[in-house]
């Protein structure tokens, strides 16, 4: 028998054999596939304690012939493959999986020794056949032992025998084996249905077991060919993974789904030739690697789209159900948001435990179980998990979900959230109103109606600043500052006046203190203006004083405060507006003195409320909720009654008295 030293680093052969089993037994079939084999066929023995003996691979591809045992196995790397003709194997029929020459010493994962018998053609007659055999041990990965058995009348093909010996390779006893290689080669065996994978005798096949099948072609990476993204559901459980597929369809790799899609089963798949140039870098893909993570980005919200939509549909269908039975316990549509979230969240946890519920024969049953839910959901969220788990019986894995839902807030704060993200999609729509409808904007007032609207809206400004004056003059704004500061000893002196020795006044100063040093703070002025006045010359010059009197006054601290002064109006005439847009500096800034503390900003209602919109934009979606401006003036009618104008108060503005500010 004879030796081989393989040429490759001690700790690089230690990463190959650290592989987990499953990656092991993959590239053995990997192999097989790569040597044209049309049926591989895989076994596992097991020993009296039910424990793994060994694993069987043994296909009827090409084999390996004597003289290519060196090429084969003297160095990791060193395959056939990659001078194979345009990376086909070797009948021309099918493309390659693998081409770095490591998925050998990949079987190591499995067990402590890999034995190959294969049979091949002889290299000097065609004719003739003869078998040789190659054994590599875990303790010494880099010797190869191997010898020509002799010449044979045995069909052409490989066996590849790994011994458990001291490793534990339970992951293949795992019932979930062969769900996790139907979703390896799901896309290899559909594109040859010729080829034929066993385990156990028994046939792997991917079709059989699909229940729905989804495929989109990505925009990201076109540099490399197109990308495609297939979701395969399946009619099992299985563990979902994203793999990483060449433009043929061979998996090169697997990597997080990173999208939640409860209730589903499925594997997904990105295939693209842009993995295999970049193949030695997957590693990188879910760790910022610009070749690949748009491609990743792309798929990923993809999926989220799709999977919205099963779920919708899902939901939809199952709703219609119980409303046909009538055990729905939501007689009409909700009008009111409070009433929609409380809905959205009685279906989202109605749904996920249907299977539970339409195990109920009796009607007056299921419709008091669906009753107790929505008791549960609009009084007592904390009952929830009891009625989940106790009365409905929901099964393990339900209940895990449950549990992943709430693992990081209560149902109460959920509900809250919601509550919360749907009444300020509402205020944003009726300021939308009151600023620029045309008849709403000529009788709405800055301090009567803006300033008492805004007191209570903050957020629109920053989510992190809180509000700590409102309407006052520079004085007051001083001493909370000063109080802010702890610096008390200095409130009570000469009043702060501007370049005109006036004692202006300032509409809100809202303030932060900043996270990473407590000794810092923000402080942001805001002024606003009555729909009906354009921000000039005149406007700016009122908030430049603001500024400048801060700026100049020794008591207002500069070296661990910072002050944005911003004017707010609907629309800028065009004698400030070269001064908005400075190169350079961010739209809207026009003072921004170098060494400075302080900054001025004059600002459109339009640009505040866009920006408010965006922050919302994904939650807007996901909640699928966009007021009209009938349901925003509503809320403004309901929840501020005593700060709109009077005519704003009933169903139209139309004959209203403009009312001087």
């Amino acid at each position: 028998m004879a030796k081989l030293r393989v040429s490759a680093a001690a700790d690089h052969l230690e990463r190959l054999t650290g592989k987990s089993p499953l990656v092991g037994l993959n590239e053995l079939i990997w192999n097989a596939l790569d040597a044209d084999a049309t049926h591989v066929a895989v076994s596992i023995a097991r020993t009296s304690f039910d424990a793994v003996e060994s694993v069987t691979v043994r296909d009827d591809g090409h084999g390996i012939a004597g003289s290519e045992v060196r090429e084969l196995f003297n160095s990791v790397g060193g395959s056939w493959k990659k001078r194979a003709k345009n990376g086909r194997t070797r009948s021309g029929e099918r493309e390659l999986h693998g081409t770095k020459g490591e998925g050998r010493w990949k079987a190591l994962a499995i067990g402590d020794r890999v034995l190959w018998r294969s049979v091949a053609v002889t290299e000097d007659d065609p004719a003739r056949r003869e078998e040789v055999e190659v054994s590599i041990r875990a303790d010494t990965p880099d010797e190869v032992d191997w010898t020509v058995v002799g010449l044979t009348s045995a069909g052409v093909g490989t066996t590849v025998t790994v011994y458990a010996g001291g490793k534990e390779p339970k992951a293949l006893l795992s019932d979930k084996l062969r769900g996790q290689l139907c979703g390896t080669f799901a896309l290899f065996l559909s594109k040859y249905p010729a080829v034929r994978i066993t385990l156990d005798g028994k046939a792997i096949d991917p079709a059989s077991l699909q229940t729905r099948s989804h495929t989109a072609e990505l925009r990201a990476g076109a540099e490399h060919g197109t990308a495609t993204l297939t979701i395969i559901e399946w009619s099992f459980n299985i563990e979902k993974v994203l793999c990483l597929c060449d433009a043929n369809n061979a998996t090169l790799d697997q990597t997080e789904v990173g999208v939640r899609a409860p209730n589903v089963s499925f594997t997904a798949y990105i295939s693209w030739h842009g993995f295999r140039v970049h193949e030695d870098r997957l590693a990188l893909a879910d760790l910022g690697y610009h070749e690949l993570t748009p491609v990743l980005d792309e798929a990923r919200a993809e999926m989220r789209r799709y999977f919205n939509e099963r779920r919708e549909e899902h939901e939809r269908t199952t709703i219609e159900g119980w409303q046909d039975e009538d055990v729905y316990p939501f007689t009409e549509a909700p009008t009111e948001p409070a009433r929609q979230a409380t809905q959205a969240i009685f279906n989202y946890i109605a749904v996920a435990a249907e299977s539970a519920v339409n195990s109920i024969d009796n009607v007056q049953a299921k419709r008091l179980s669906l009753e107790t839910i929505r008791l549960a959901v609009e009084n007592d969220p904390r009952s929830l998990e009891h009625i989940i788990q106790e009365v409905l019986k929901l099964p393990k894995e339900k209940v895990e979900e449950f549990h992943q839902l709430l693992e990081k807030t209560s149902l109460t704060a959920m509900m809250s959230a919601t509550r919360m993200v749907t009444e300020r999609l509402e205020l944003l729509g009726g300021l939308e109103h009151l600023l620029f409808d045309t008849e709403a904007k000529r009788i709405v007032r800055e301090t009567a109606h803006l300033h008492r609207i805004l007191e209570r809206a903050t957020w629109l400004f920053g989510e992190e600043f809180a509000l700590h004056v409102s309407d006052q003059s520079l004085t007051t704004l001083l001493t909370k500052h000063l109080r802010l500061l702890g610096r008390e000893e200095l409130i009570g002196a000469e009043p702060v006046t501007d370049a005109e020795g006036g004692d202006r006044r300032i509409d809100f100063m809202l303030g932060r203190a900043l996270e990473q040093n407590a000794n810092l703070r923000d402080h942001l002025v805001v002024e606003i203006k009555r729909p009906s006045v354009k921000l000039g010359r005149e406007e700016l010059a009122q908030i430049e004083d603001y500024a400048r009197a801060v700026a100049s006054d020794a008591r207002f601290d500069t070296e661990s405060t910072r002050w944005e002064f911003v004017l707010v109006g609907v629309d800028i005439k065009p004698e400030i507006e070269d001064r908005r847009r400075q190169a350079g500096k961010p739209r809207g800034l026009v003072i921004d003195p170098e060494g400075g503390n302080f900054r001025v900003w004059a600002r459109t209602w339009g640009e505040v409320l866009d920006e408010c919109t965006h922050r919302m934009k994904f939650i807007r979606r996901e909640l699928r909720y966009d007021p009209t401006s009938d349901q925003a003036m509503e809320f403004l009618r309901v929840t501020y009654p005593d700060f709109l104008p009077a005519a704003l108060r009933g169903p139209s503005p139309a004959t209203a008295e403009v009312i001087p500010d």
